[in-house]
């Protein structure tokens, strides 16, 4: 079997069709398995799930994983896929006809890891890099570096992964976190991947198909910064990679914790109470401009620490 896509799922009973529709369009060129995984629906999405493939002859199979996050769901997923490469589908973030062009990316350069192509320019780039040996091929250090200066954007629902690459390196989601678990677990298959391949495939996003996240978010966004210093932990004691620590440390946390405050601040949580929950978890502490910390991000960081007015989110 050529692919297994794992689609996590909870109380989406009325776009099931549509999104099944969707990536029923993509899969003419590979064979496939639908890896569904329930997260505690408490409407009639897992019976919809059945009928459907049923209805459409989709080769897959429905998991009830309860009311974990989507970060275990995933797992699960992993641990039943078969397929020679995984991939994610994530209702919120559905792109248009991406998968035949990144199964095609992987055969051609046989990588542990493909993505997809965010701009014109990053998919002639691609396309070149694919076609001709003499184009440098970038590692995936040097592609996290990338993502760190915010050069490079991968979306964890626009790559294509080598089963075997995630199971001989030990490659899962955070369980216990429902924040910044995907861009966690990109950066680390960036630092593990021996190859990594940017496809030619364009990115648009099919919006009138996605589902629509309206949950607050809470303290629990935090968890986005936690997953960040894990990384950068990493980085410092398993990898030689000190510049990538370094923007790491510099600009990703930094970036990541100011994101955080402008969402609690969205959500209308009183300013003082952010200032309390960053004490109390030692984020006030990251704040800190270094060597690579642009310019804007200095700027936003010295109007949350030394206000001369009040701050309000970007």
């Amino acid at each position: 079997m050529d692919v297994s896509i794992i689609f996590p799922v909870r109380n989406l009973e009325k776009e099931m069709k549509g999104i099944l529709e969707h990536l029923q369009g993509q899969t003419s060129a590979f064979s496939f398995e639908i890896v569904i995984v329930d997260m505690g629906s408490d409407d009639s999405t897992l019976a919809k799930s059945l009928m459907l493939l049923r209805q459409y002859g989709l080769p897959g199979f429905v998991v009830q994983n309860g009311p974990g996050g989507p970060a275990a769901a995933l797992n699960s997923g992993l641990h039943r896929a078969q397929g020679k490469y995984v991939a994610f589908l994530l209702a919120s973030h559905l792109y248009k006809d991406i998968l035949p062009g990144l199964f095609s990316t992987a055969e051609l350069t046989e990588a542990d890891m493909v993505f997809g192509s965010q701009t014109e320019e990053e998919s002639r780039l691609a396309e070149r890099q694919s076609m001709s040996r003499v184009v440098k091929k970038k590692s995936g250090a040097e592609y996290l570096q990338a993502c760190l200066e915010g050069k490079l954007q991968i979306d964890l629902a626009a790559i294509l992964l080598r089963r075997q690459f995630l199971l001989e390196n030990h490659l899962w989601f955070q369980e216990d976190c429902r924040y910044g678990y995907g861009e966690e677990f990109l950066y680390r298959c960036l630092l593990r991947a021996e190859e990594t391949a940017p496809s030619p495939v364009l990115l648009q996003r099919e919006s009138q198909l996605e589902w629509r996240c309206e949950e607050l978010h809470g303290h629990q966004v935090f968890q986005r910064v936690e997953a960040m210093l894990r990384v950068r932990d990493i980085l410092w004691c398993e990898y030689n990679l000190p510049v990538v620590a370094e923007w790491m440390t510099d600009q990703k946390i930094p970036q990541t914790i100011m994101e955080c405050i402008d969402t609690l601040l969205r959500e209308k949580v009183p300013l003082a109470t952010v200032r309390k929950e960053m004490k109390a978890r030692g984020f006030d502490r990251l704040l800190q401009a270094g060597k690579y910390t642009q310019s804007t991000l200095k700027k936003k960081i010295r109007s949350w620490k030394f206000p001369l007015r009040p701050y309000f989110p970007s």
